[in-house]
């Protein structure tokens, strides 16, 4: 039976399979990656503009090329 209120914002058909609607490991892990990605590079733009020293720069781009392979690593695997 469908309803009729027009403020709701499903079909009222939708799946009730909690695989489906639940959040994935896999969802969580890929956001956290693309997250400290994000702060990685921040923290080596702020940094070359700050003129923190070579470690900092390294340490920045070392976890920024990890967490790009991780995230390209991952696509790839997806894909198959």
């Amino acid at each position: 039976m469908a309803t009729t209120d027009p403020y709701r914002l499903t079909s009222g058909t939708e799946s009730t399979d909690p695989t489906k609607t639940a959040v994935s490991r896999s969802d969580i892990v890929r956001t956290a990656l693309w997250l400290v990605l994000v702060v990685s590079t921040v923290g080596n733009m702020v940094a070359s503009y700050g003129a923190a020293s070579t470690q900092v720069h390294l340490a920045c781009g070392a976890v920024t090329a990890l967490c790009v392979t991780a995230l390209v690593t991952r696509r790839l695997r997806g894909r198959r």
